[in-house]
Formats: structure tokens, sequence, C-alpha cells
């Protein structure tokens, strides 16, 4: 028996049954029972729901109602105590409707002594915590399932793709499902988004939106090598043609069937070409017409078609337009009543949320269908993905280049040369000699600071810097794979000599027109300087 005293509440109208009861208790020598008493069937409702007690010993008279009343009643309730019915007479139907109304065990009370009411207490504390312990590993078996499938099914939206703002949302249901989605940035101009849905719930659906997730990576990146002598790069209708080639068999064989939607935006044309393979149809807010259209394709799921031949299709974009994927779990939110939250009012919640950031408008989607089922829950995991074209299109540049190095000063003299020919001769824009050592110095310093800081000053690690030239200016960009680095932790210098720190960062700010630092989605660092030529305005294009 454990250490601490059980603590046992007997609801019972009888006042000699509960001395009984209470002298039964007070036998048993292996523990320490503390007996509560209520006397009326509405009293020890009220004490069963508070859940203060282990155990519960419920009376089958009580008044003009049964203990099974209470019993179901206290269930329904939200109670868990181990409830053990009692009853003055052998009766099986009394046994039988105790026990399916949730009781734990049957005593008949002139058969009661000290050792079988401890045995019965006993049982039910052991099988309680034995309840408790499946419970805790279902629980945390449920976390850890759901941390699988947030690490191998959803990515997590990418911070700098230029000309897009992305979020992305996904609300687990009561069990592990098959949403996913992914993203890829291809080059400065071409981001795909993927978003699909596995027929079925638990483990193995979402197996087996892992292993297709894991086959358009594998099939994009041999498309990638196979095209390569071709100069160009796989069309959304080759990658899924290549999934549905690798996937289709095992699907078809395994009674199932994955629904999918896979877009390519092309900031160069402003076109999204996209793949529809039976999924929900993507919402399009138009931002110079401020109406919606709905996308569609004509394809079939993966694993239900074997010949299935998949086609693209092509929309064009402007500046402010919203993109809107998401499964099934959207609309299919059910509120107490059975009605779906439906296509309407997902069409609805977008144009009332379309003037927000991108994940903004994804919270705020899933949110308004969680709050539509409100404590019917979710029954299916519900999926966002938001992508925001920019307000106003980047500008592109007109000249680029690009050099990769080695973290060894030898070879800082190769990159200064590039950004001083790449001023002169590439960029628009006539910068003086001055501005042009001024970057250089700029770069120099950045670069110094990236050997001896982010490597540690060791050798034989990459840096790689990307020229890029506008109208009026050009940015430098220097990629390293080295230690974070915090500007706002670094103190200015002290030029009264007290202090040697600083001054790299100093030299940076005082030798180009704007800077910024962060860390991309790769873990690489990134440091982007703008340097403008003198007496031209600047043209918004500064990061």
């Amino acid at each position: 028996m454990p250490d601490s005293p059980v603590r046992v509440l007997l609801i019972e109208d009888d006042s000699d049954d509960y001395v009984i009861a209470r002298d039964s208790l007070a036998e048993i020598e292996d523990g320490e029972y503390l007996l509560d008493w209520a006397s009326t069937y509405d009293e020890g409702l009220a004490i069963a729901l508070e859940g203060r007690h282990d155990v519960i010993l419920v009376d089958y008279r009580l008044g003009d109602r049964t203990g099974v009343d209470l019993v179901t009643e206290a269930i329904r309730g939200g109670c868990t105590t181990p409830m053990i019915f009692l009853t003055g007479q052998k009766d099986r139907e009394v046994d039988r409707a105790a026990m399916q109304a949730g009781a734990w065990d049957y005593l008949v009370k002139h058969d009661i002594d000290a050792v079988t009411l401890e045995r019965s207490i006993r049982y039910a504390l052991q099988r309680r915590r034995a309840e408790e312990r499946a419970e805790h590993l279902q629980a945390r078996e449920k976390e850890m399932a759901w941390c699988l499938q947030k690490a191998l099914l959803i990515d997590a939206p990418p911070k700098h793709v230029e000309g897009l703002d992305i979020g992305a949302v996904s609300l687990p249901s009561r069990s592990v499902d098959g949403d996913f989605w992914g993203f890829e940035e291809y080059d400065r101009d071409h981001f795909d988004v993927l978003i699909g849905d596995v027929m079925g719930k638990g483990i193995p659906a979402s197996l087996a939106g892992a292993g297709t997730k894991h086959h358009f990576q594998r099939c994009a990146r041999r498309l990638i090598l196979a095209l390569r002598e071709f100069s160009r790069m796989p069309d959304p209708e080759e990658i899924i043609a290549a999934v549905h080639h690798a996937t289709s068999s095992d699907l078809y064989q395994l009674d199932t069937f994955v629904t999918l939607w896979y877009s390519r935006f092309d900031m160069a044309t402003r076109t999204m070409t996209y793949v529809d393979a039976g999924h929900m149809r993507t919402v399009h807010y138009c931002a110079a017409e401020r109406k919606v259209e709905l996308l569609q394709g004509d394809n079939l799921p993966l694993g239900v078609a074997l010949g299935e031949i998949y086609a693209q299709k092509r929309v064009t974009f402007g500046a402010g337009d919203v993109f809107v994927f998401y499964s099934d779990g959207l609309t299919e939110a059910r509120n107490p009543d059975g009605e779906l939250f439906g296509e309407e009012r997902v069409v609805q919640a977008v144009e009332e949320s379309v003037h927000q950031p991108a994940q903004e408008m994804a919270n705020y989607l899933c949110d308004a269908a969680k709050s539509f089922a409100v404590n019917n829950g979710l029954r299916d995991d519900v999926t966002c993905v938001v992508v925001k074209i920019a307000a106003a299109f980047p500008p592109r540049p007109v000249a680029h280049s690009a050099m990769e190095v080695h973290s060894n000063p030898k070879e800082l003299d190769a990159m200064r040369k590039l950004v001083e020919w790449f001023c002169r001769d590439q960029a628009p824009a006539r910068f003086t000699e001055h501005e042009i050592a001024t970057l250089v110095l700029a770069v120099s310093e950045a670069t110094t600071n990236i050997l001896d800081h982010a490597y540690w000053g060791t050798r034989h690690r990459r840096v790689q810097v990307d020229l890029r030239a506008y109208e009026d200016e050009v940015h430098v960009d220097l990629a390293d794979w080295g230690r974070p680095f915090d500007p706002d932790a670094v103190q200015q210098p002290a030029f009264d000599g007290s202090r040697e720190r600083g001054f790299g960062v100093y030299i940076i700010q005082q030798s180009v027109d704007s800077h910024r630092y962060y860390r991309d989605d790769l873990g690489r660092n990134h440091l982007v300087m703008v340097k403008r030529a003198m007496g031209r305005e600047a043209t918004g294009t500064s990061e």
C-alpha cells in the first residue's frame, strides 16, 4: 500500500452501513484510510466531481435515484476516480448495469469484511496507477510522434526570399496525420511551394507523407542534374511525374493516396506555375482588382491511377497579390451543430486579413477554423501556407558576379580586385576612386572579422562574396558558415585607446551607405553592404 493515506469517499444514505464501512477500513493493518461520507445523491456527486479522493464507494440505493445513475453522471462530468459499487443483494442485472456504467468493482454489503474491502481498493488503486502510466506513455508517444512529424513533414517558412513574404501554420488534431509541406528556393527568381495530405490518419499516414516528401526532394535533385546540360530547371509537372513514377505503385498497394499542390513562383516573369493533384483549391487574391479567384487543376491524387499524366497550369500575379494553400482540415473543421467551416469562410477570412503580414494571415485563418469548431475540436490537422507578393517588386540587378575564397589572408587580394573591377567595369553608375576604395575597405574589414571571429582564425573555411549592381548602387553580400554574429552586441570603439574592440564594425558603418546582417535557412551568416554612387539619389533598393 502507498505510504500516504488513502482518501476514500463513501456515498451512502444509511448511517449503519457507513459505520460498517468505517470499521472495516479501520481493521486494515497494511495502510491508513481517511473516510469521508456523503449521505445524499447530490452531495456525493458534487464531491466526486471535485476529484479529491483516491477511491469512491457508491451505494446502489440513494433515495429515488441509483448508484448506477451517479456513476454515469460522474463519469460524464469528467470524474476519473475509481468507483466501487455497493449493494445489499446479489443481482446480476444490477452487477451488469454498474459495470457497464463504469464502476471498477462490485461488492455485496453482507459479504464485505476488511479483507474483501482492502482487496477491492488495492485492485482499484493498482489499476488506476497502471492506467495513468499508460496514459502518460501514450501522451509521450503522441508528443514524440508530433515532433517527428514536425521535423520530417513541416519545413520552417523561409525568411529571406526576395519579393515574397511567407507564413505557415500547422494545428495538430487529436492524432498524428499525414499533412506535409515544403519550400525550395532554386535561385533569386524561382521559388517552389509544396503542400500535401495523405489519406488516413496516425503513424502510417505520417510515414507515407514523409516518404512522399522525401521523393519530391530526391526527384527534384536528380532532375536538376539531368537537365543541367540543357541549361534549364525542371518544370513542376516534370517533378510531379517523377514522384508519381516513384510512389504510385507503393501507394496503390497500400490502398492509400496523396493529394498535393505544387507551385513555382517565377519573379522574373511574374507567373505562378502549378500542378493540382486532387488537392484543395488555392485562393488567389488579386490586389489590383481586389477580388478572389479559386485556382484548380485537373489531375488525380498520387496513387489513384497509375497511368495519370500530370499537366501544369499557369497564372500571372502582380504586386500585393496573395496565394493561400491549405489542407482539407481547414475547410472540414466542424462546429457542434455539424456544420463545416467550408470554402466560403476560408475566402471570407482571406479577405478580412489580406492586409496583414503572411504569418499573421496564416494564424488568422487557422484560428478562425479553430474558433468555429469551438469545443468540438479539430478532427484533422489544419495546415495553411500563405505567400504574399511584395507591394512593390524589387528592382532587378543589371550586373552580377560572385566568388568563393578560402579563409586565408592570401586570398583576400583576389576578392578586393573583384570588387574594384565590378565597380569600375560592370556597374552602370560611375563610382569615384574614393567610393571604390571605401567599399573595398569595408569588404576587407568584414572579411577579416570573419576570419578572426567567425572562424576563430582557422584556415581553409569558405567565404562567399556576391556582387549585384543596380542603376546607382552596388550590393555586396558576404556569406560564411562560421559562428553567428550579433552586431547589436558590439560596443562603439573607444577613440582614447582604452579599448581595442569595435573598430571593425565602425569602419564598415562609415564606409558604406547601409548594411544589414542576417542568418539564412542554411545556417550561413550574411553581411549585406550597400554603396551608392556619389551625387545620385537612392532608388529604394538598399537593404
